[in-house]
């Protein structure tokens, strides 16, 4: 046990828990719990989160050290055990090299932890999210009985949708199972688009693609990815050492000078208009293997990011949304169409939207991802009858500069909640309110209901989850007399 200050990757979290165990097995996890039954408790893995989920103000269990892997051929396939603090990039190289298997959806960001990527809905693009694949949880948690800790396993029903996203309000994940599918192989190659609808008529013959809004030009560029059957290309080394120096690197450094230095207007347009698009090798298609096409080095330099989820029918609305948003926040007072101003005043944002005006420059490209519905209960693509679209808002900005962000991302989640039931995703910026939270969540209500037999004290969670998720308003558990703010 020890105490020092946490702060999470993005440098927009600092807390000091009373304690801070970090375990190295299932018995030791055990014995803490019995020891500190008495406190609130949290559990994280790498802190690659932006929102408040993770935060503890009295015990903090750090599950980095229960990263075993194990690979086992059923008849069924082949089935994998993760501890909850294996890093996803970890888990991808192990059952690559020992069984030629992969996960069946891989996220843009593999530094996460196994627990925090599956706790918070983490996706990639064309596919579910990762939690809707996961067939077993473990969880540490109290029995209700005897009060002593004990691991439970999840493994079917509205329990399994609850715990494979749960923001560790069931407990501490110990470790989770699912089936690997076999390694394959993404073919991809980038193209640019006027429109909208051109982007999204590519999707059939694309379906793992992303794409990006431009801002400043407002054109797209598609990175169209499809799964094939073909060799490794010979110039995919190339390829990636192209990706990593130009996109990974050059790209980003740029991005933070036009953040931090160069932080007029003026620079960021003419970045965006006339230098980024020489950057992108069209038409190059490339093959490789999934886990090397389908993700970035993002964690190389430090930032913050709001991603909302829309519905593929909202979606073309949405990002008109978004530009004429950003123009606003740029300082053109004249870009919210007539029909936006009349939607904002009727949701009475109008008062807010005007004091952003000028406030606020966006110097990076918004990446877009089609994620499939997930059989879960609050992941936020859930619940949905088609598939919902990430669409990502990411600041380089210093920690220090950041005020602008924060009103962008505040006003950005509260509209877009409104116009277009809107989800922000749950480990970013989340400046979600208990009231959207009841309305966006259909099932909120049967989740709370899940956690209360799990945890009836409310021992694992803090208070962002009592009162964003619970809706207990600033009340601690024991004296709330219900879950619904009234």
């Amino acid at each position: 046990m020890f105490q020092r200050t946490v702060t999470n990757f993005g440098r927009n979290l600092a807390f000091t828990p009373r304690e801070i165990y970090s375990p190295q097995s299932e018995a030791e996890l055990l014995a803490v719990l019995n020891a500190c039954r008495d406190r609130r408790v949290r559990a994280i893995g790498r802190l690659h989160s932006w929102s408040a989920a993770p935060v503890a103000d009295e015990m903090l269990i750090d599950m980095r050290q229960m990263h075993n892997v194990t690979v086992e051929q059923r008849a069924e396939g082949t089935w994998v055990t993760v501890g909850a603090g294996c890093q996803i990039k970890r888990l991808l190289s192990e059952l690559e090299q020992g069984s030629n298997v992969t996960l069946p959806s891989v996220g843009l960001i593999t530094e996460q932890s196994v627990a925090g990527a599956i706790s918070t809905g983490t996706h990639g693009s064309g596919k579910h999210s990762l939690s809707h694949y996961i067939a077993e949880v473990r969880i540490a948690t109290y029995d209700p009985a005897t009060g002593e800790a004990i691991i439970r396993v999840i493994s079917e029903g509205a329990e399994l949708q609850a715990a494979r996203c749960s923001l560790g309000a069931l407990g501490v994940v110990v470790s989770v199972g699912l089936w690997a599918r076999a390694q394959y192989r993404v073919e991809e190659h980038f193209k640019r688009y006027d429109a909208i609808d051109e982007v999204l008529a590519a999707e059939e013959d694309y379906p793992l693609q992303q794409f990006f809004l431009i801002p400043w030009s407002w054109d797209y560029f598609a990175q169209h990815r499809r799964e094939v059957i073909a060799d490794h290309s010979r110039l995919a080394t190339l390829y990636r050492w192209y990706f990593f120096l130009v996109f990974d690197i050059a790209f980003h450094l740029t991005v933070r000078l036009l953040s931090r230095v160069l932080r007029h207007r003026w620079f960021v347009r003419g970045f965006y208009r006339w230098i980024a698009p020489l950057t992108v090798i069209r038409g190059w298609k490339v093959v490789d293997t999934s886990q090397k096409m389908l993700v970035m080095e993002h964690e190389l330099f430090r930032h913050i990011e709001i991603e909302v989820f829309v519905q593929r029918s909202r979606l073309t609305e949405s990002l008109s949304f978004v530009e004429q948003f950003l123009k606003h926040c740029d300082g053109d007072a004249s870009a919210i169409s007539p029909a936006t101003q009349t939607a904002m005043q009727a949701h009475g944002l109008q008062d807010d939207l005007d004091r952003l005006c000028g406030g606020y420059t966006h110097r990076y490209q918004i990446c877009v991802r089609k994620v499939l519905p997930d059989d879960t209960l609050i992941s936020m693509s859930s619940g949905a009858a088609e598939p919902s679209y990430a669409l990502s808002f990411i600041s380089y900005e210093r920690p220090t500069q950041r005020q602008g962000f924060q009103m962008f991302a505040q006003f950005l989640c509260r509209s877009m909640s409104v116009l277009f039931d809107g989800r922000p995703h749950w480990g970013k910026v989340c400046p979600l309110t208990a009231m959207d939270a009841d309305r966006l969540y259909q099932e909120l209500s049967r989740f709370r209901e899940i956690c209360r037999t799990f945890d009836p004290s409310g021992r694992f969670r803090n208070d962002w989850l009592d009162d964003v998720v619970f809706g207990l308003g600033g009340l601690s558990p024991a004296n709330a007399a219900g879950d619904s703010p009234s």
